[in-house]
């Protein structure tokens, strides 16, 4: 399976995030790596960029 990087910033610190997704991917859902709060990604016109929505933080 090949993968490619999907690229998003997260809402809440600001922090840039990467995560792999399955190439023609058009949602995946990623913690950032700063904050830990996940959100739910979606496909953007620009083929790295992400656009991300909070889903709220992960209980400890």
């Amino acid at each position: 399976m090949t993968m490619t990087t999907a690229e998003w910033i997260c809402t809440r610190c600001g922090s840039t995030n990467r995560v792999l997704v399955p190439d023609g991917a058009t949602q995946a859902t990623d913690e950032c790596v700063t904050c830990h709060t996940r959100h739910a990604l979606e496909a953007d016109a620009r083929p790295v960029r992400w656009r991300a929505r909070p889903l709220g933080k992960k209980a400890a």
